[in-house]
């Protein structure tokens, strides 16, 4: 049985480090400055032209009642189509790694390694934003939001389609058209905030998206 809570435990994670990842593959960099027409068309720019992302980031996790639960920081590398590393470099090691195929997820304190099909982890999760070039009302009603906190642009996304992931979405957009927040709502009330610190465009490594499991190390499932 315990065994079975840590394996629930990462799944549930890793669902989340793939919400994460397709959502990140919207932040790309315009050179203009923006007011509200021309924001507005940097994100739809986000959702159609990126082709590849990588830097750092912070993730914060809030309870319902506002109260800090989870504070990780790490390192991002997304190509499209589908190709991306997601590292955890604190508190807890971990690496995901989508090869266009499969889902790789290495777990170093546990020395396991999970594989699961890309196809059925995509399912119904916003990740499929690394596939596709479309405006994001295809896949979100978008609002801009008024207030400008941080001296950001704001948009609200709410999904068309109900997902298992995340409620609601919120991009703030900073001055020069980079996005440098995002906060995600989920179905239990808690609050997942990211700040990037990203480049985009730029060239990288085709080795990057692939994975090797460490030599013994326990392996679940298998690649395709």
């Amino acid at each position: 049985m315990p065994q079975e809570n840590n394996n629930e435990g990462r799944m549930k994670k890793t669902s989340l480090i793939i919400t994460l990842v397709g959502i990140m593959a919207i932040a790309i960099s315009t050179k203009t400055i923006a007011g509200p027409d021309q924001a507005r068309q940097q994100l739809n720019n986000f959702f159609t032209k990126v082709t590849s992302l990588k830097g750092s980031f912070t993730q914060q996790v809030l309870s319902k009642k506002g109260k800090v639960i989870q504070n990780t920081t790490g390192l991002l590398y997304l190509y499209r189509p589908g190709k991306f590393r997601w590292i955890y470099k604190t508190p807890d090691p971990q690496v995901i790694v989508g090869d266009g195929k499969n889902i790789w997820l290495y777990d170093e304190d546990l020395e396991q390694v999970t594989i699961k099909p890309m196809t059925r982890s995509m399912s119904g999760a916003p990740i499929a934003i690394l596939t596709r070039k479309q405006s994001p009302d295809a896949q979100f009603i978008v609002q801009e939001i008024t207030t400008h906190v941080g001296g950001f642009n704001w948009f609200r996304l709410t999904p068309r389609k109900k997902t298992n992931d995340f409620n609601l979405l919120e991009i703030g957009l900073d001055k020069s058209g980079s996005i440098r927040q995002m906060n995600m709502f989920d179905k239990l009330g808690q609050k997942t905030i990211i700040r990037l610190n990203t480049k985009s465009n730029v060239p990288i490594s085709g080795k990057m998206f692939t994975f090797t499991p460490p030599a013994g190390v326990d392996v679940i499932g298998k690649a395709r």
